[in-house]
C-alpha cells in the first residue's frame, strides 16, 4: 500500500526543506535496551501540502514560528509531522533538549542535553501517550481472550485479598479502569499519589489498598489504572506482554526501534515510560483514523477505535474516552493521545488528517498545552485553501 521508506526527502518538495541539516546525534544510553523492530519500514508517500488541499502559506508561516524565525515563537518543539489524505505533507525536526522525568526518584525533572538534534530515527519519550497504546492493546487482547469491557476484578483478580474482602473493588470493570472511573480516592495532578505509587514494589497492591468511593460515580486521572490493565491482560494471555505487544502491534506497524520501560515487577508500564519515533506515533494515528485497519489488515477489532475515542466520561479537563481526550477547536472535533511535556497524536476524522507533535516542556502543562492548541489552530486554518491573513503562528 505504501512505498518503502528510506528515500531521501527532496527539498524541492515544499515544506520538506524544514529538516535540520545538522548531523544526527545519539541519545544518552537508556536504562533498558531499545527494541529493534522490522528491518524494512513501510511508510507513507510524501506529497506537497497543496496537493492535499492545504494552504501552504499558513503551514510555512507556522514552521517559521516553530523554528523561532518569526514572533511569537515556540519553546522546545522537537518535531511536527502532518498526514493528510493518504500522504505525509509535513515532517519537521529541530534542536531541543533531552530532558526526562525520573519516576523512581520522586517524579523529578532531570536535565539532559539542551542542543540535541532530533531526527527521523530518534525515539522520543511520549509520556502518557503510552496510555493510548495500552487501550489499543486492550482491544486486541479482548479479541483474543474471553474478556469484555464489562469483566470485573472479581473475575480477573479473584485471589487478591482486597478483591476477596471488598465488594466495591471487586465490582470494578475494565470499562471503568479504561475510562478513569474506578472510584479510587486519588490525586496525582495536585497531590503526590503518583510519587507514592513509584515507591512501591507492587503497583497493583498499592492501588487496591486505596480508599474507594464506588466505581462509576466519578472521574479521577489515575496512572495506576493503565498499569493494572496491562497486569490483567498479561494474566489472561499467559505470556509476556512485551513480546506479545511486539508481535501483535509494533511489528505489524513496522516500528523500527522503541524503548518501553517496566513496572517494578517487569510488566510493561501502562501509563508512561515509552519512547517512540514520531513516524511510529504517526502510524498509530493513521491506524486510528482508518478504524484499526493497516495495509488491508484489521489489526484492531471492528468498532474498538470508535469505542476508545467516544465519550465514556466527563471531567473538568475535558471529555474522555478510553485513555483518549476528546477535543474541539474552531468547530472541528478531534481526539488526542496526550503526554507530559507536549507529546501529541491528534486525529481529525472529518479532515482526514493526523498530527504528531513532540515537545520537551516537561512538568509545564500550561506551556505545552497552549503551544499545541496554537499549532492545531493553524493546522485547521490551513485546511482552508484560500490565502489567509498573517497570524501569530
Amino acid at each position: 500500500m505504501f512505498p518503502v521508506a528510506g528515500k531521501l526527502l527532496m527539498c524541492a518538495a515544499l515544506l520538506f526543506c524544514a529538516f535540520s541539516s545538522a548531523p544526527a546525534q545519539s541519545l544518552p544510553a537508556p536504562d533498558t535496551e531499545t527494541q529493534q523492530g522490522a528491518a524494512t519500514e513501510v511508510f507513507f508517500p510524501q506529497h506537497k501540502a497543496a496537493e492535499k488541499g492545504l494552504n501552504e502559506q499558513v503551514l510555512q508561516q507556522l514552521l517559521l514560528h516553530i523554528q523561532n524565525k518569526a514572533r511569537p515563537g515556540y519553546q522546545q518543539v522537537h518535531s511536527l509531522l502532518l498526514y493528510k489524505s493518504g500522504a505525509l505533507v509535513v515532517e519537521h525536526y529541530q534542536k531541543g533538549n533531552t530532558d526526562y522525568i525520573n519516576f523512581e526518584q520522586g517524579i523529578k525533572l532531570v536535565k539532559g542535553q539542551q542542543d540535541f538534534v532530533w531526527s527521523v530515527d530518534q525515539p522520543h519519550y511520549v509520556a502518557s501517550v503510552t496510555k493510548a497504546v495500552t487501550a489499543t492493546l486492550t482491544g486486541i487482547a479482548l479479541q483474543q481472550t474471553a474478556l469484555t469491557v464489562d469483566s470485573t476484578l472479581a473475575l480477573l483478580l479473584p485471589e487478591h485479598p482486597m478483591i476477596k474482602t471488598d465488594p466495591l473493588k471487586a465490582s470494578i470493570s475494565l470499562h471503568q479502569l479504561l475510562s478513569m472511573q474506578a472510584g479510587f480516592v486519588w490525586d496525582e495532578w495536585t497531590g503526590n499519589d503518583l510519587v507514592k505509587l513509584w515507591q512501591q514494589q507492587s503497583f497493583v497492591d498499592y492501588l487496591l489498598q486505596q480508599p474507594n468511593t464506588g466505581p462509576g460515580k466519578s472521574w479521577a486521572y489515575n496512572s495506576a489504572l493503565p498499569n493494572l490493565v496491562l497486569q490483567l491482560i498479561q494474566r489472561e494471555l499467559k505470556q509476556p506482554l512485551q513480546i506479545w505487544a511486539k508481535q501483535q502491534l509494533f511489528d505489524k506497524l513496522g516500528f523500527s526501534q522503541y524503548r518501553w520501560d517496566t513496572q517494578p515487577d517487569g510488566v510493561p508500564e501502562g501509563s508512561a515510560r515509552l519512547w517512540l519515533r514520531p513516524r511510529d506515533m504517526l502510524k498509530l494515528g493513521v491506524l486510528y483514523l482508518q478504524q484499526g485497519q493497516w495495509q488491508g489488515e484489521q489489526l484492531l477489532p471492528a468498532g474498538w477505535v470508535q469505542q476508545m475515542t467516544s465519550q465514556q466520561a466527563s471531567s473538568t479537563a475535558g471529555d474522555y474516552g478510553y485513555y483518549f481526550w476528546l477535543r474541539q477547536q474552531d468547530g472541528v472535533r478531534y481526539y488526542t493521545a496526550e503526554g507530559d511535556g507536549g507529546q501529541y497524536i491528534a486525529v481529525f476524522p472529518t479532515l482526514d488528517m493526523v498530527l504528531v507533535l513532540t515537545q520537551g516542556n516537561y512538568l509545564q502543562w500550561p506551556v505545552y498545552k497552549a503551544q499545541a492548541d496554537r499549532i492545531i489552530q493553524q493546522l485547521i486554518l490551513s485546511t482552508y485553501t484560500q490565502p489567509a491573513p498573517k497570524t501569530g503562528g
